[in-house]
């Protein structure tokens, strides 16, 4: 588990490999554990949001295809994946909360 933690918000949890991807989207390294100034949580922030847009994108011909080749029958309930944009979304909220607060962020 990574833990994202900022003096602005609540603190954030993922599993090691989704923290470490949006580390990296973010272009920090993904050295555990470790930290950011207040001064770069802007450009952190605006990194994994075009990431994330990019990603959306790139996936948007695949999510038309799925749900042109979805069955309509109820008989076969697959959960659905959950998007890595659905799962930034906490960590964008503490992001945010950083920046406005000018206070740092850190991640173990």
């Amino acid at each position: 588990m990574i833990t994202f933690k900022s003096k602005a918000g609540r603190n954030v949890d993922y599993h090691t490999n989704v923290g470490l991807q949006l580390l990296k989207m973010m272009g920090r390294d993904t050295k555990l554990p470790s930290a950011m100034f207040a001064d770069d949580v802007a450009d952190a922030l605006a990194r994994l949001q075009q990431e994330l847009a990019r990603l959306a994108e790139d996936d948007a011909p695949e999510a038309e295809q799925a749900a042109a080749n979805k069955p309509d029958s109820d008989d076969e309930e697959k959960p659905e994946r959950v998007s890595l944009s659905v799962r930034a979304e906490p960590l964008l909220k503490l992001l945010h909360e950083a920046q406005d607060a000018n206070v740092g962020l850190m991640w173990e």
